[in-house]
């Protein structure tokens, strides 16, 4: 589970990222990103399907976020949003398609 201190929590702070962060997307997920202390708020809409399937893909998302926790930017505050294509998607390949969206997006710490 991601530690409290690094979720994003009340509306305010959803809505400031939407404003004045940028966005990037692939097929599976969306991001918005603003500098500002470590954060993560995920997204899941009806678009994405029943309940079942928008509480699956913001399990999926979590994970790839907790699972490179080490890699990612501590300045950066990140929204998820799940788009309809994460139906039915391995996690293997949300993770592989959200770790190059971050990358272009320079959320993650440069490596040597």
């Amino acid at each position: 589970m991601l530690k409290r201190k690094f979720r994003l929590r009340k509306k305010s702070g959803f809505q400031e990222i939407f404003a004045a962060g940028k966005n990037y997307s692939v097929k599976h997920v969306a991001i918005y990103v603003l500098k500002g202390p470590k954060r993560f708020g995920f997204v899941a809409s009806k678009k994405v399907g029943n309940s079942v399937q928008r509480n699956r893909a913001r399990r999926l998302m979590r994970e790839v976020i907790r699972l490179h926790m080490p890699e990612l930017r501590k300045d950066r505050q990140i929204i998820l949003i799940a788009r309809a294509g994460i139906k039915g998607v391995s996690y293997w390949e949300v993770e592989k398609s959200m770790m190059n969206m971050l990358k272009r997006a320079d959320a993650l710490i440069k490596s040597e």
